[in-house]
Protein backbone atom coordinates (compact mmCIF):
# COMPACT_ATOMS: atom_id res chain seq x y z
CA UNK A 1 0.00 0.00 0.00
CA UNK A 2 3.03 2.25 -0.16
CA UNK A 3 5.42 3.61 -2.76
CA UNK A 4 6.69 1.87 -5.88
CA UNK A 5 4.82 -1.39 -5.38
CA UNK A 6 6.35 -3.61 -8.03
CA UNK A 7 4.57 -6.77 -9.08
CA UNK A 8 6.72 -9.90 -9.17
CA UNK A 9 7.91 -11.11 -12.60
CA UNK A 10 5.56 -14.10 -12.52
CA UNK A 11 2.56 -11.80 -12.24
CA UNK A 12 3.78 -9.64 -15.11
CA UNK A 13 4.26 -12.71 -17.30
CA UNK A 14 0.84 -14.05 -16.34
CA UNK A 15 -1.10 -10.90 -17.08
CA UNK A 16 0.71 -10.11 -20.32
CA UNK A 17 0.07 -13.69 -21.50
CA UNK A 18 -3.51 -14.01 -20.26
CA UNK A 19 -4.60 -10.46 -21.05
CA UNK A 20 -2.88 -9.41 -24.29
CA UNK A 21 -5.24 -6.48 -24.72
CA UNK A 22 -4.02 -4.77 -21.55
CA UNK A 23 -3.84 -1.11 -22.52
CA UNK A 24 -1.87 0.21 -19.59
CA UNK A 25 1.84 -0.58 -19.57
CA UNK A 26 2.99 -2.75 -16.71
CA UNK A 27 5.55 -0.19 -15.68
CA UNK A 28 2.67 2.12 -14.83
CA UNK A 29 0.71 -0.58 -13.03
CA UNK A 30 3.80 -1.46 -11.01
CA UNK A 31 4.62 2.11 -10.18
CA UNK A 32 1.24 2.30 -8.43
CA UNK A 33 0.50 5.42 -6.53
CA UNK A 34 2.82 7.12 -4.09
CA UNK A 35 5.18 8.46 -6.72
CA UNK A 36 2.22 10.57 -7.91
CA UNK A 37 1.81 12.05 -4.46
CA UNK A 38 5.26 13.28 -3.45
CA UNK A 39 5.21 16.71 -1.88
CA UNK A 40 5.85 19.72 -4.10
CA UNK A 41 9.43 20.95 -4.19
CA UNK A 42 8.34 24.41 -3.09
CA UNK A 43 7.58 23.31 0.46
CA UNK A 44 9.32 25.62 2.91
CA UNK A 45 12.35 24.10 4.60
CA UNK A 46 10.89 24.81 8.01
CA UNK A 47 7.21 24.97 8.91
CA UNK A 48 5.75 28.16 10.33
CA UNK A 49 4.82 28.26 13.98
CA UNK A 50 1.79 26.30 15.09
CA UNK A 51 -1.47 28.13 14.45
CA UNK A 52 -3.37 26.91 17.45
CA UNK A 53 -3.02 26.68 21.20
CA UNK A 54 0.29 26.16 22.95
CA UNK A 55 0.14 22.53 24.07
CA UNK A 56 0.24 21.82 27.75
CA UNK A 57 2.09 18.73 28.93
CA UNK A 58 -0.27 15.88 29.68
CA UNK A 59 -1.26 15.68 33.32
CA UNK A 60 0.17 12.67 35.16
CA UNK A 61 -2.08 9.73 36.02
CA UNK A 62 -5.02 11.19 34.12
CA UNK A 63 -5.74 8.30 31.81
CA UNK A 64 -8.58 5.78 31.88
CA UNK A 65 -8.45 3.02 34.45
CA UNK A 66 -7.26 -0.38 33.19
CA UNK A 67 -9.59 -2.62 31.25
CA UNK A 68 -7.60 -5.79 30.72
CA UNK A 69 -10.48 -7.54 28.97
CA UNK A 70 -11.43 -5.07 26.26
CA UNK A 71 -14.96 -5.72 25.01
CA UNK A 72 -15.85 -6.16 21.39
CA UNK A 73 -17.49 -2.86 20.38
CA UNK A 74 -21.20 -3.04 19.68
CA UNK A 75 -22.21 -0.48 17.03
CA UNK A 76 -24.93 1.96 17.88
CA UNK A 77 -27.76 2.84 15.52
CA UNK A 78 -27.67 5.21 12.59
CA UNK A 79 -26.85 8.87 13.20
CA UNK A 80 -29.49 9.95 10.73
CA UNK A 81 -29.27 13.62 11.62
CA UNK A 82 -25.54 13.85 10.95
CA UNK A 83 -24.84 15.23 7.46
CA UNK A 84 -21.50 13.43 7.22
CA UNK A 85 -23.08 10.08 8.08
CA UNK A 86 -25.89 10.65 5.59
CA UNK A 87 -23.41 11.55 2.86
CA UNK A 88 -21.15 8.61 3.71
CA UNK A 89 -24.05 6.18 3.38
CA UNK A 90 -25.11 7.75 0.08
CA UNK A 91 -21.56 7.61 -1.24
CA UNK A 92 -21.21 3.93 -0.32
CA UNK A 93 -24.38 3.13 -2.23
CA UNK A 94 -23.13 5.11 -5.24
CA UNK A 95 -19.70 3.46 -5.01
CA UNK A 96 -21.21 -0.02 -5.09
CA UNK A 97 -23.44 0.84 -8.02
CA UNK A 98 -20.60 2.44 -9.97
CA UNK A 99 -17.73 0.01 -9.35
CA UNK A 100 -19.21 -3.43 -8.66
CA UNK A 101 -19.41 -5.76 -11.67
CA UNK A 102 -21.58 -8.82 -10.97
CA UNK A 103 -20.30 -10.57 -14.10
CA UNK A 104 -16.73 -10.64 -12.80
CA UNK A 105 -17.77 -10.49 -9.14
CA UNK A 106 -15.22 -7.72 -8.73
CA UNK A 107 -14.78 -3.98 -8.31
CA UNK A 108 -13.89 -2.62 -11.76
CA UNK A 109 -13.71 0.57 -13.81
CA UNK A 110 -14.95 1.16 -17.35
CA UNK A 111 -11.44 1.95 -18.62
CA UNK A 112 -7.91 1.42 -17.38
CA UNK A 113 -6.98 3.55 -14.38
CA UNK A 114 -4.59 3.59 -11.47
CA UNK A 115 -4.68 0.34 -9.41
CA UNK A 116 -6.60 -1.65 -12.07
CA UNK A 117 -5.27 -4.66 -13.99
CA UNK A 118 -6.21 -6.32 -17.27
CA UNK A 119 -8.65 -5.70 -20.08
CA UNK A 120 -11.62 -5.86 -17.71
CA UNK A 121 -9.95 -3.31 -15.40
CA UNK A 122 -10.28 -5.19 -12.12
CA UNK A 123 -8.99 -3.58 -8.95
CA UNK A 124 -6.05 -4.95 -7.00
CA UNK A 125 -6.42 -6.07 -3.38
CA UNK A 126 -5.69 -2.76 -1.66
CA UNK A 127 -8.55 -0.74 -3.21
CA UNK A 128 -10.78 -3.82 -3.13
CA UNK A 129 -10.53 -4.06 0.65
CA UNK A 130 -10.89 -0.28 1.10
CA UNK A 131 -14.17 -0.60 -0.78
CA UNK A 132 -15.30 -3.33 1.63
CA UNK A 133 -14.23 -1.30 4.66
CA UNK A 134 -16.30 1.65 3.46
CA UNK A 135 -19.36 -0.59 3.11
CA UNK A 136 -18.74 -1.93 6.62
CA UNK A 137 -18.82 1.58 8.08
CA UNK A 138 -22.07 2.24 6.23
CA UNK A 139 -23.51 -1.01 7.58
CA UNK A 140 -22.52 0.00 11.11
CA UNK A 141 -24.32 3.32 10.68
CA UNK A 142 -27.34 1.84 8.89
CA UNK A 143 -27.68 -1.82 9.97
CA UNK A 144 -29.03 -4.15 7.32
CA UNK A 145 -28.66 -1.80 4.36
CA UNK A 146 -25.38 -3.24 3.02
CA UNK A 147 -25.37 -6.78 4.40
CA UNK A 148 -25.80 -8.54 1.07
CA UNK A 149 -23.21 -6.41 -0.72
CA UNK A 150 -20.60 -7.00 1.98
CA UNK A 151 -21.08 -10.76 2.01
CA UNK A 152 -20.82 -10.81 -1.78
CA UNK A 153 -17.62 -8.74 -1.72
CA UNK A 154 -15.99 -10.89 0.98
CA UNK A 155 -16.61 -14.06 -0.98
CA UNK A 156 -15.18 -12.40 -4.09
CA UNK A 157 -12.14 -11.35 -2.07
CA UNK A 158 -11.25 -15.03 -1.67
CA UNK A 159 -9.97 -14.90 -5.26
CA UNK A 160 -6.89 -13.24 -3.79
CA UNK A 161 -6.24 -15.97 -1.20
CA UNK A 162 -2.83 -17.57 -1.69
CA UNK A 163 -2.57 -21.35 -2.04
CA UNK A 164 1.15 -21.14 -1.30
CA UNK A 165 1.10 -19.29 2.04
CA UNK A 166 -1.63 -20.05 4.54
CA UNK A 167 -3.36 -16.87 5.65
CA UNK A 168 -1.85 -14.72 2.88
CA UNK A 169 -3.68 -12.81 0.15
CA UNK A 170 -1.93 -11.74 -3.06
CA UNK A 171 -1.94 -8.26 -4.56
CA UNK A 172 -3.84 -9.49 -7.62
CA UNK A 173 -6.11 -12.54 -7.89
CA UNK A 174 -4.14 -15.66 -7.07
CA UNK A 175 -2.71 -17.99 -9.73
CA UNK A 176 -0.02 -20.64 -9.62
CA UNK A 177 3.31 -18.94 -9.02
CA UNK A 178 1.85 -15.66 -7.76
CA UNK A 179 3.63 -14.84 -4.51
CA UNK A 180 3.12 -11.06 -4.65
CA UNK A 181 2.10 -10.62 -1.01
CA UNK A 182 2.09 -7.37 0.96
CA UNK A 183 1.70 -7.59 4.71
CA UNK A 184 -0.09 -4.24 4.98
CA UNK A 185 -2.76 -5.26 2.46
CA UNK A 186 -3.31 -8.51 4.32
CA UNK A 187 -3.56 -6.71 7.65
CA UNK A 188 -6.36 -4.60 6.19
CA UNK A 189 -8.19 -7.72 5.02
CA UNK A 190 -8.01 -9.06 8.59
CA UNK A 191 -9.25 -5.75 10.00
CA UNK A 192 -12.18 -5.76 7.57
CA UNK A 193 -13.11 -9.34 8.49
CA UNK A 194 -12.99 -8.48 12.18
CA UNK A 195 -15.14 -5.39 11.60
CA UNK A 196 -17.71 -7.65 9.94
CA UNK A 197 -17.52 -9.99 12.90
CA UNK A 198 -18.27 -7.07 15.23
CA UNK A 199 -21.51 -6.23 13.45
CA UNK A 200 -24.62 -8.16 14.56
CA UNK A 201 -25.99 -8.21 11.01
CA UNK A 202 -22.82 -9.88 9.67
CA UNK A 203 -21.38 -11.88 12.58
CA UNK A 204 -20.12 -15.17 11.19
CA UNK A 205 -17.48 -17.45 12.72
CA UNK A 206 -15.99 -17.91 9.25
CA UNK A 207 -14.88 -14.26 9.29
CA UNK A 208 -13.20 -14.71 12.68
CA UNK A 209 -11.32 -17.81 11.54
CA UNK A 210 -10.18 -16.16 8.29
CA UNK A 211 -8.93 -13.15 10.24
CA UNK A 212 -7.12 -15.42 12.68
CA UNK A 213 -5.35 -17.17 9.80
CA UNK A 214 -4.24 -13.84 8.39
CA UNK A 215 -2.93 -12.51 11.71
CA UNK A 216 -1.04 -15.77 12.26
CA UNK A 217 0.57 -15.16 8.88
CA UNK A 218 1.35 -11.53 9.81
CA UNK A 219 3.49 -12.80 12.70
CA UNK A 220 5.91 -14.17 10.08
CA UNK A 221 6.60 -10.64 8.84
CA UNK A 222 8.14 -9.36 12.08
CA UNK A 223 11.89 -8.65 11.89
CA UNK A 224 13.20 -10.31 15.06
CA UNK A 225 16.65 -8.73 14.80
CA UNK A 226 15.83 -5.10 14.03
CA UNK A 227 12.14 -4.83 14.81
CA UNK A 228 9.32 -3.65 12.59
CA UNK A 229 7.14 -5.42 10.06
CA UNK A 230 8.28 -6.19 6.56
CA UNK A 231 6.27 -4.60 3.78
CA UNK A 232 6.49 -7.48 1.27
CA UNK A 233 7.40 -11.15 1.63
CA UNK A 234 10.36 -10.68 -0.73
CA UNK A 235 11.54 -7.28 0.54
CA UNK A 236 13.11 -7.83 3.99
CA UNK A 237 14.79 -4.42 3.98
CA UNK A 238 11.50 -2.54 3.61
CA UNK A 239 10.19 -2.14 7.16
CA UNK A 240 7.61 0.60 7.35
CA UNK A 241 5.08 2.30 9.55
CA UNK A 242 1.90 1.36 7.73
CA UNK A 243 2.53 -2.39 7.80
CA UNK A 244 3.66 -2.36 11.42
CA UNK A 245 0.76 -0.22 12.64
CA UNK A 246 -1.91 -2.06 10.65
CA UNK A 247 -0.59 -5.44 11.81
CA UNK A 248 -0.86 -4.20 15.39
CA UNK A 249 -4.44 -3.03 14.82
CA UNK A 250 -5.36 -6.41 13.33
CA UNK A 251 -3.84 -8.22 16.32
CA UNK A 252 -5.67 -6.00 18.82
CA UNK A 253 -9.01 -6.33 17.03
CA UNK A 254 -8.53 -10.11 16.98
CA UNK A 255 -7.65 -10.19 20.69
CA UNK A 256 -10.84 -8.25 21.47
CA UNK A 257 -12.93 -10.63 19.37
CA UNK A 258 -11.45 -13.71 21.03
CA UNK A 259 -12.01 -12.28 24.49
CA UNK A 260 -15.55 -11.28 23.70
CA UNK A 261 -16.55 -14.68 22.32
CA UNK A 262 -14.45 -16.79 24.67
CA UNK A 263 -13.42 -18.97 21.73
CA UNK A 264 -10.28 -21.06 21.98
CA UNK A 265 -8.23 -20.41 18.83
CA UNK A 266 -6.79 -23.91 19.09
CA UNK A 267 -10.18 -25.09 17.86
CA UNK A 268 -9.56 -23.29 14.55
CA UNK A 269 -7.11 -25.97 13.45
CA UNK A 270 -4.30 -23.52 12.70
CA UNK A 271 -0.74 -24.57 13.64
CA UNK A 272 1.23 -22.40 16.09
CA UNK A 273 -1.89 -20.55 17.17
CA UNK A 274 -1.14 -17.29 19.03
CA UNK A 275 -3.24 -16.61 22.11
CA UNK A 276 -4.58 -13.31 23.38
CA UNK A 277 -1.43 -12.60 25.39
CA UNK A 278 0.70 -13.21 22.29
CA UNK A 279 -1.47 -10.86 20.25
CA UNK A 280 -1.22 -8.10 22.84
CA UNK A 281 2.55 -8.44 23.15
CA UNK A 282 2.96 -8.41 19.38
CA UNK A 283 0.88 -5.23 19.10
CA UNK A 284 2.86 -3.55 21.88
CA UNK A 285 6.13 -4.48 20.16
CA UNK A 286 4.81 -2.95 16.95
CA UNK A 287 3.80 0.30 18.65
CA UNK A 288 7.09 0.57 20.53
CA UNK A 289 9.11 0.11 17.34
CA UNK A 290 7.13 2.70 15.38
CA UNK A 291 7.31 5.33 18.11
CA UNK A 292 10.94 4.69 19.04
CA UNK A 293 12.33 4.27 15.52
CA UNK A 294 10.09 6.30 13.21
CA UNK A 295 9.09 9.37 15.23
CA UNK A 296 10.33 12.71 13.92
CA UNK A 297 11.07 15.74 16.08
CA UNK A 298 7.70 17.11 15.04
CA UNK A 299 5.98 14.20 16.75
CA UNK A 300 4.80 12.81 13.41
CA UNK A 301 5.63 9.35 12.07
CA UNK A 302 7.80 8.96 8.98
CA UNK A 303 7.13 6.32 6.36
CA UNK A 304 9.66 3.67 7.30
CA UNK A 305 13.12 2.70 8.45
CA UNK A 306 14.56 4.36 5.36
CA UNK A 307 12.80 7.68 5.97
CA UNK A 308 10.20 9.00 3.58
CA UNK A 309 7.36 11.52 3.84
CA UNK A 310 5.01 11.95 6.76
CA UNK A 311 1.91 10.45 5.18
CA UNK A 312 -1.23 11.11 7.18
CA UNK A 313 -2.04 7.44 7.68
CA UNK A 314 1.25 6.62 9.37
CA UNK A 315 0.53 8.99 12.24
CA UNK A 316 -3.15 8.03 12.19
CA UNK A 317 -2.59 4.30 12.48
CA UNK A 318 0.10 4.81 15.14
CA UNK A 319 -2.42 6.83 17.17
CA UNK A 320 -5.17 4.27 16.62
CA UNK A 321 -2.88 1.46 17.81
CA UNK A 322 -2.02 3.31 21.01
CA UNK A 323 -5.69 4.02 21.73
CA UNK A 324 -6.57 0.35 21.28
CA UNK A 325 -3.69 -0.75 23.51
CA UNK A 326 -4.84 1.65 26.22
CA UNK A 327 -8.24 -0.04 26.29
CA UNK A 328 -6.63 -3.36 27.17
CA UNK A 329 -4.26 -2.08 29.83
CA UNK A 330 -4.04 1.61 30.61
CA UNK A 331 -0.59 3.09 31.11
CA UNK A 332 0.61 6.64 31.53
CA UNK A 333 3.25 6.03 28.86
CA UNK A 334 0.56 5.10 26.34
CA UNK A 335 -1.54 8.11 27.31
CA UNK A 336 1.36 10.49 26.74
CA UNK A 337 2.22 8.72 23.49
CA UNK A 338 -1.33 9.24 22.24
CA UNK A 339 -1.31 12.87 23.36
CA UNK A 340 1.89 13.66 21.43
CA UNK A 341 0.63 11.99 18.26
CA UNK A 342 -2.75 13.71 18.39
CA UNK A 343 -1.18 17.12 19.10
CA UNK A 344 1.10 16.77 16.09
CA UNK A 345 -1.72 15.56 13.84
CA UNK A 346 -3.91 18.63 14.40
CA UNK A 347 -1.14 21.24 14.18
CA UNK A 348 -1.48 23.18 10.92
CA UNK A 349 2.14 24.24 11.19
CA UNK A 350 3.32 20.66 10.77
CA UNK A 351 3.69 18.57 7.67
CA UNK A 352 0.49 16.54 7.76
CA UNK A 353 -0.97 19.81 6.47
CA UNK A 354 -0.06 21.26 3.07
CA UNK A 355 2.76 23.60 4.07
CA UNK A 356 2.99 24.99 0.54
CA UNK A 357 -0.36 26.72 1.12
CA UNK A 358 0.44 30.18 2.58
CA UNK A 359 -3.03 30.52 4.13
CA UNK A 360 -2.86 28.78 7.52
CA UNK A 361 -6.60 29.30 7.92
CA UNK A 362 -7.26 27.24 4.81
CA UNK A 363 -4.65 24.53 5.23
CA UNK A 364 -5.82 20.95 5.00
CA UNK A 365 -4.13 17.57 5.27
CA UNK A 366 -1.83 17.17 2.34
CA UNK A 367 -2.33 13.77 0.75
CA UNK A 368 -5.38 11.71 -0.27
CA UNK A 369 -8.68 10.40 1.03
CA UNK A 370 -7.48 6.80 1.22
CA UNK A 371 -4.68 7.84 3.60
CA UNK A 372 -6.64 10.51 5.47
CA UNK A 373 -9.38 8.01 6.39
CA UNK A 374 -6.90 6.26 8.70
CA UNK A 375 -5.89 9.53 10.33
CA UNK A 376 -9.58 10.28 10.85
CA UNK A 377 -9.99 6.88 12.50
CA UNK A 378 -7.07 7.50 14.84
CA UNK A 379 -8.31 10.95 15.87
CA UNK A 380 -11.87 9.72 16.47
CA UNK A 381 -10.55 6.93 18.69
CA UNK A 382 -8.37 9.45 20.55
CA UNK A 383 -11.38 11.66 21.26
CA UNK A 384 -13.40 8.69 22.48
CA UNK A 385 -10.65 7.24 24.68
CA UNK A 386 -8.83 10.35 25.88
CA UNK A 387 -11.21 13.25 25.26
CA UNK A 388 -12.10 13.63 28.93
CA UNK A 389 -8.44 13.80 29.93
CA UNK A 390 -7.07 16.00 27.14
CA UNK A 391 -10.10 18.17 26.29
CA UNK A 392 -8.16 20.89 24.48
CA UNK A 393 -6.51 18.47 22.07
CA UNK A 394 -9.76 16.56 21.64
CA UNK A 395 -11.54 19.81 20.83
CA UNK A 396 -8.96 20.66 18.19
CA UNK A 397 -9.33 17.16 16.75
CA UNK A 398 -13.11 17.60 16.49
CA UNK A 399 -12.59 20.94 14.76
CA UNK A 400 -10.23 19.47 12.17
CA UNK A 401 -12.49 16.48 11.57
CA UNK A 402 -15.48 18.71 10.95
CA UNK A 403 -13.69 21.16 8.67
CA UNK A 404 -12.11 18.35 6.64
CA UNK A 405 -15.46 16.61 6.16
CA UNK A 406 -16.98 19.89 5.01
CA UNK A 407 -14.02 20.37 2.67
CA UNK A 408 -14.45 16.90 1.17
CA UNK A 409 -18.13 17.44 0.49
CA UNK A 410 -17.72 20.95 -0.92
CA UNK A 411 -14.62 20.63 -3.09
CA UNK A 412 -14.01 16.94 -3.83
CA UNK A 413 -17.49 15.70 -4.70
CA UNK A 414 -18.27 15.70 -8.41
CA UNK A 415 -21.54 16.16 -10.22
CA UNK A 416 -21.75 12.37 -10.54
CA UNK A 417 -21.82 12.06 -6.75
CA UNK A 418 -18.37 10.44 -6.63
CA UNK A 419 -15.18 11.91 -5.17
CA UNK A 420 -11.73 12.74 -6.46
CA UNK A 421 -8.83 11.49 -4.38
CA UNK A 422 -6.36 14.33 -3.74
CA UNK A 423 -6.97 16.89 -1.00
CA UNK A 424 -4.52 19.22 -2.76
CA UNK A 425 -6.99 20.63 -5.25
CA UNK A 426 -4.31 22.05 -7.54
CA UNK A 427 -3.21 18.54 -8.53
CA UNK A 428 -6.71 17.42 -9.62
CA UNK A 429 -7.76 19.70 -12.50
CA UNK A 430 -7.71 23.30 -13.69
CA UNK A 431 -11.20 23.79 -12.27
CA UNK A 432 -10.03 22.51 -8.90
CA UNK A 433 -6.99 24.79 -9.12
CA UNK A 434 -9.31 27.77 -9.52
CA UNK A 435 -11.30 26.61 -6.48
CA UNK A 436 -8.06 26.38 -4.52
CA UNK A 437 -6.98 29.87 -5.58
CA UNK A 438 -10.35 31.35 -4.64
CA UNK A 439 -10.34 29.59 -1.27
CA UNK A 440 -6.78 30.40 -0.23
CA UNK A 441 -5.92 33.59 -2.12
CA UNK A 442 -2.83 31.80 -3.45
CA UNK A 443 -3.37 33.13 -6.98
CA UNK A 444 0.21 32.45 -8.04
CA UNK A 445 -0.20 28.73 -7.63
CA UNK A 446 0.13 26.78 -10.87
CA UNK A 447 -1.20 23.32 -11.65
CA UNK A 448 0.70 20.16 -10.69
CA UNK A 449 -1.70 17.65 -12.19
CA UNK A 450 -1.62 14.10 -10.85
CA UNK A 451 -2.00 11.36 -13.46
CA UNK A 452 -3.66 9.07 -10.91
CA UNK A 453 -6.77 11.28 -11.14
CA UNK A 454 -7.03 10.54 -14.89
CA UNK A 455 -7.86 7.62 -17.14
CA UNK A 456 -4.85 5.59 -18.27
CA UNK A 457 -6.25 3.61 -21.20
CA UNK A 458 -4.26 3.56 -24.44
CA UNK A 459 -6.09 6.48 -26.02
CA UNK A 460 -5.82 8.64 -22.90
CA UNK A 461 -2.13 7.94 -22.46
CA UNK A 462 -1.43 9.52 -25.85
CA UNK A 463 -2.72 12.84 -24.52
CA UNK A 464 -1.15 15.33 -22.12
CA UNK A 465 -2.31 14.77 -18.54
CA UNK A 466 -4.54 17.83 -18.56
CA UNK A 467 -6.47 16.49 -21.58
CA UNK A 468 -7.17 13.05 -20.14
CA UNK A 469 -10.58 12.58 -18.57
CA UNK A 470 -10.91 12.72 -14.79
CA UNK A 471 -11.40 9.23 -13.41
CA UNK A 472 -13.14 8.56 -10.10
CA UNK A 473 -11.44 5.67 -8.31
CA UNK A 474 -12.44 3.09 -5.73
CA UNK A 475 -9.63 4.28 -3.46
CA UNK A 476 -10.77 7.88 -3.66
CA UNK A 477 -14.45 7.13 -3.05
CA UNK A 478 -13.85 4.46 -0.44
CA UNK A 479 -11.48 6.71 1.48
CA UNK A 480 -13.89 9.63 1.37
CA UNK A 481 -16.82 7.48 2.52
CA UNK A 482 -14.88 6.03 5.44
CA UNK A 483 -13.68 9.50 6.48
CA UNK A 484 -17.22 10.86 6.53
CA UNK A 485 -18.75 7.88 8.30
CA UNK A 486 -16.08 7.56 10.98
CA UNK A 487 -15.96 11.30 11.68
CA UNK A 488 -19.76 11.32 11.77
CA UNK A 489 -19.64 9.33 15.01
CA UNK A 490 -18.42 12.33 16.99
CA UNK A 491 -18.84 15.55 14.97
Amino acid sequence: MTANRFLVPSLQTYVMWMIPSTTMSFSKIKQRIKNHLQKPHDYPSAPPPSHHHTPHPPPPHSYPSPNVSAPLPVPVGPHTNNPFTIEGIRLCRATWQHFWDARHSHFVTEKASTETVGDWHGYTLWPFVIGIEALLEAEAAAPGQFTSEIRTAFEACEKYRSRQRRGAYTAWVWFEGNDDVYYDDDAQVAIALLKAYELPTLRDRVYLIRAYEIVTFLFTGWDHKRGGMRWHVDKPEARNACTTNLSAVAALKLAAALQHTGQDPRSFGIPQSPGVADLLQFARNCSDWVVNELSEESGLIKDGAGGGPTWTYNTGTALYTVCLLQQFRAEEELAQRAYRLAEAAVDRGKSLFDQSNPSVEHRYWWDSTFFVQLLVEGLVEFVQVFGEFYPETAGQARLELRRHCEYLMKYMKGRDGLYVRNLRLYVVSMDHLRMYQELTGDTGRGPALDASERWSDEASMKLPVEQRGICKTLLGCGGAARSLLIAGRIV
